[in-house]
């Protein structure tokens, strides 16, 4: 395949969710929905359904959903809830939903009345998750997660199944470092745009089929020799960059985007499942090699220097912080963020933005802006 090709099919997987169920569905598979953040898809791919991303929808009008929140609501959670009382979500036979910030614990209370028709199961994660008592709670909640999935599908989930998923995963994610480290050092390959459609198709995308694509363009990436790229190298810190129209004026004046710890991209990718005594022992030693995560307890706040230094080594002429207005997580380590950024010389913008928004004429005027900023500096 051309990388025209392999860029078409992950646009249509991002563009076409609806279709990829029906014909999960149709196949006889089962297709459970993950929320964010951090879902164990690993346990739903080994139980031999499909896991779809649920990240709400962009540009999507809040009417009612705000019958269940406050205005003041991450939009994401907006979306989602809007879309489940429009029936959206019907077709799955169950959702998994975290519980990591206080948004998201709504969402267990009100999904079941919004999706009615769809099992939700429940998952807990340890807060204060370095402790290795954490590790035995959270094997645990696995162990509750896996039975509900596997009475949801009607097949047992065994250690071989769930080792080979893990393995899986593991290889999907490997590719997709290796994707992010190759744009980082041949920076302008590929369009912001076309950047974020890869990653968003690993939501829509049985992860065989989507490493498989990996791989092929990994090469074409590799063998490719880098273009004289002159525009603004920057590094994207927070929830997501949505809707993705900010891509395209991103685009239109220049920027590339090096690297990131977006929870919708990156910090999906970015922590390999470890090896220990069982598959869900696993699972629950992946939370321990999280550092510096916004959704989990960091008292230290780490993630300012980890956000600093990533876009160091990535290269990074500044670094965005794309604030999901209403997120508390965010608000809170955004000062942190700016001040390593800052100590390490790196110029820093603050967007704040919400996935329903309409227009992103706003943001144009800041990005312009700051690009125009660098440059005079420069």
């Amino acid at each position: 395949m051309s990388k025209v090709e392999i860029l078409r099919e992950m646009e249509y997987a991002v563009t076409h969710i609806r279709e990829r169920v029906l014909d999960e569905k149709a196949r006889g598979h089962k297709v459970i929905g993950c929320l964010p953040i951090l879902i164990p898809e690993e346990l739903v791919h080994a139980s031999g359904a499909f896991p779809v991303g649920i990240w709400g929808a962009e540009r999507l009008p809040i009417v009612r959903a705000a019958e269940y929140y406050p205005p003041y609501a991450c939009s994401v959670v907006q979306s989602i809830t809007e879309l489940a009382i429009a029936g959206a979500y019907d077709g799955l036979d169950g959702v998994l939903i975290s519980c990591l910030c206080d948004t998201l614990k709504c969402v267990t209370q009100s999904f079941p009345l919004t999706c009615p028709s769809v099992k939700p199961i429940f998952v807990k994660h340890p807060q204060n998750h370095r402790l290795e008592g954490a590790v035995t709670y959270f094997i645990r909640e696995l162990e509750g997660v896996r039975a509900q999935l596997e009475t949801l599908t009607g097949r047992q989930i065994t250690e071989e199944a769930l080792c080979q998923s893990i393995e899986i995963y593991n290889e999907n994610r490997k590719e997709m470092i290796a994707f992010a480290r190759l744009l980082a050092e041949k920076p302008g390959l590929l369009t912001c745009r076309e950047r974020h459609t890869v990653i968003k198709a690993r939501y829509f995308m049985r992860k065989e089929e989507h490493t498989r694509l990996m791989r092929e363009l990994n090469g074409m990436l590799c063998a490719s020799t880098a273009p004289s790229f002159e525009g603004i190298k920057v590094y994207v810190s927070g929830v997501m960059l949505e809707p993705s129209h900010i891509l395209d004026v991103m685009d239109e004046l220049g920027y590339t985007i090096v690297g990131d710890e977006l929870a919708h991209e990156s910090r999906q990718f970015n922590h390999l499942v470890p090896e220990a005594l069982s598959q869900l022992e696993r699972l629950a030693r992946q939370v321990q090699t999280y550092e510096g995560e916004a959704f989990l307890y960091d008292p230290r706040k780490t993630r300012g220097e980890r956000v600093a230094r990533a876009a160091k080594e990535a290269g990074a002429d500044a670094v965005l912080f794309a604030l999901m207005k209403f997120c508390d997580t965010d608000e809170y380590d955004l000062p942190w963020v700016r001040c390593a950024a800052q100590e390490a010389d790196l110029p820093f913008l603050h967007l704040e933005l919400e996935q329903t928004m309409q227009s992103a004429e706003p943001l144009r005027t800041r990005l312009q802006a700051f690009a125009e900023q660098l440059t005079h500096t420069c």
